[in-house]
């Protein structure tokens, strides 16, 4: 079955897959509220030329190369959208998807769903001895055709992005001889 074969035999609401949701959600329930998944990336940073970075992602149906550089501020060439602003968009379009989700659950439908998102930061660190911290604010605004500020708030809780933003998460980095970077 092709995917749009799929997504046709299905009911989508918010263009959510309601049935799909509802399979997963009793799964996570059997697994005491628990699915634990692991997203690996693996990309290069170009030595010459552009973009500056490259690297191959994978979804459910298909592979695709995504492609940054940095902004010329940063000595980059800015052909290509910078890697931060990939973290934006990364945030914005997961608290959308957990927003629709959550909607579509409710059975609240939409007909109207718009993020904006404002990230408030200072690049003089990555060039400086300053100690300011690099993010200053994340401000996510939604806009809907129904009032559904207790849902976003409710999101804001959940979504994993925005989760990742405001709650301290251990982060190793290491050289691939296995040597922690202190």
């Amino acid at each position: 079955m092709g995917i749009s074969e799929e997504r046709s035999s299905n009911i989508r609401f918010n263009n959510v897959d309601l049935a799909r949701i509802n399979e997963s959600k009793q799964k996570f329930e059997e697994e005491n509220g628990h699915h634990f998944v692991e997203k690996v990336i693996q990309g290069e940073y170009m030595l010459e030329g552009v973009p500056n970075f490259l690297a191959e992602v994978q979804t459910d149906h298909t592979k695709f190369i995504l492609a940054s550089d940095e902004p010329t501020i940063l000595g980059g060439l800015g052909v290509h959208t910078s890697p931060f602003t990939y973290v934006l968009y990364g945030t914005m379009a997961c608290f959308a998807s957990t927003l629709a989700l959550m909607c579509a659950e409710k059975r609240v439908p939409l007909k109207t769903l718009k993020i904006k998102g404002k990230v408030h930061y200072d690049i003089g660190p990555l060039l400086t001895d300053s100690k300011w911290p690099l993010i200053q604010e994340l401000v996510l605004e939604v806009e809907a055709d129904k009032d559904i500020a207790g849902i976003v708030k409710e999101a804001q809780e959940k979504c994993p992005s925005v989760y990742a933003w405001s709650h301290p998460i251990r982060t190793e980095i290491f050289q691939s001889t296995g040597n922690k970077i202190q």
